[in-house]
């Protein structure tokens, strides 16, 4: 057998070798990094949901003691509409609810906004 053609053979069965062994390794590591993002993933979501639930809260704790505090405000300042409205609602209690309410939106919102000026 001519040397010329034995090692071009076993030149081409190295290089197939390397390419093989190279893309295996590419692979592995491809597949590895895929698992770490995907776990990382699963925490960032139950982390961003205690987050979540963490605000939820506290806007429940907050937005009646916003609520009050406008109410009060308001009755002081302009106190011809508060009666208005307090008559038009019905009771100066479903005002204060209203209130409550609005003030609930107002702190989502505002969360909303920093959102989305982070990012």
């Amino acid at each position: 057998m001519n040397p010329d053609v034995l090692f071009k053979r076993l030149e081409q069965r190295t290089e197939r070798e390397l390419y093989r062994k190279s893309f295996k390794a590419a692979s592995e590591s491809q597949d590895s990094l895929f698992k770490k993002f995907e776990s990382k993933k699963k925490e960032q979501f139950k982390v961003a949901f205690a987050r979540e639930v963490k605000w939820f809260f506290a806007t429940l704790l907050l937005a009646p003691l916003m609520g009050f505090i406008f109410y009060y405000i308001f009755a002081n300042i302009i106190t011809d509409t508060m009666i208005d409205l307090a008559k038009f609602f019905e009771g100066v209690e479903t005002l204060y609810f209203i209130i409550v309410g609005i003030s609930f939106f107002g702190i989502y919102i505002a969360r909303l906004i920093v959102w989305a000026l982070k990012r």
